[in-house]
Formats: structure tokens, C-alpha cells, sequence
């Protein structure tokens, strides 16, 4: 287990940085949420800075996972907050990059057109059953995560 989450948390040695929309359906209660923010990715820290429709910043360092409400109060992770937080942000990660997306081995990776179909293997594949990326060229436009319990988590790159 230990060495899943290491090569989830494996994030690329070059900078990047992108502004998203975030689609979220929740199927038990047949809702969806929609929130807008940046990801700021570096070889040893990952930020996510969501800033519509409210602030919320969660700070992901080898060492630790932190979130930052809009009251301005700072809470460290721990257990299945963590490890599940810790979990999307490597998904996010790889799937927002084409190449670490293409070379992943925690899921096999078939094209159609301009369209990547992943399917999770291991662990992982309890949490995250399958994803669509949208790409044009070398650029990732967006990407959707499909859940066992039926929820969806979407990405769109601005």
C-alpha cells in the first residue's frame, strides 16, 4: 500500500500551473457542485486554490497535506482525509499532464481521436473506476473521473 501511494504522490520535476473548472456530481443526492480555482504544481508541492464560489486552499507537501478555509484557519489532514485528499491530487496531477498521463502504470490507456480512456488498476480502482481525458495535440483540455458509487469528478482546464 505504502508503495501505491508513493508513485500517487510521484508529481513531475518540471513547474506547471492552470486555471479549472471543477464539475462535481453526486449521485446519492443527484446533485451537482461546481467550483472554479488554479493547481500549482511543483517537483515537492502541490497547491490547489479554489476561489468561486468560496476560498479554499489545500496544500499538499511530501510531509503533509494541509486545507486553508476562507476563515483563515489552517487544519493538517490525517487518515482517510489524507490519504483520500493525497489520492486525487496524484489523479489530478497525472491526468492534467499528457505525458505522465501516457507513461502512468496505474491504469491502461487506449485512444480514440482526441479522447484518452484510462482504466484503473490496483487500489486505485476502488476509489477511481475509469477516467475520459480530452486533449488537442499535446494539451490536456479536460478530464472526468468516473467513481464505483456512481459520483463524477470533472476537470476543465480555462
Amino acid at each position: 500500500m505504502r508503495i501505491v501511494l508513493i508513485v500517487l504522490l510521484h508529481v513531475s520535476l518540471f513547474a506547471s500551473s492552470y486555471n479549472f473548472d471543477e464539475i462535481k456530481f453526486v449521485k446519492a443526492i443527484e446533485a451537482t457542485f461546481q467550483q472554479s480555482g488554479n493547481i500549482e504544481i511543483s517537483d515537492d508541492t502541490t497547491i490547489i486554490t479554489y476561489t468561486k464560489p468560496s476560498f479554499k486552499q489545500i496544500k499538499k507537501t511530501d510531509n503533509n497535506t494541509t486545507i486553508k478555509g476562507s476563515s483563515g484557519d489552517v487544519y493538517a489532514l490525517k487518515g482517510k482525509a489524507l490519504f483520500y485528499t493525497n489520492l486525487f491530487i496524484g489523479i489530478m496531477t497525472r491526468l492534467g499532464d499528457i505525458n505522465e498521463m501516457k507513461t502512468n502504470r496505474d491504469f491502461d490507456v487506449e485512444k480514440v481521436d482526441k479522447t484518452y480512456y484510462l482504466s484503473f488498476k490496483g487500489d486505485i480502482s476502488n476509489q477511481i473506476e475509469k477516467a475520459e481525458v480530452k486533449t488537442d495535440g499535446s494539451k490536456v483540455l479536460s478530464f472526468k473521473m468516473f467513481m464505483p458509487n456512481e459520483d463524477t469528478l470533472e476537470i476543465i482546464k480555462k
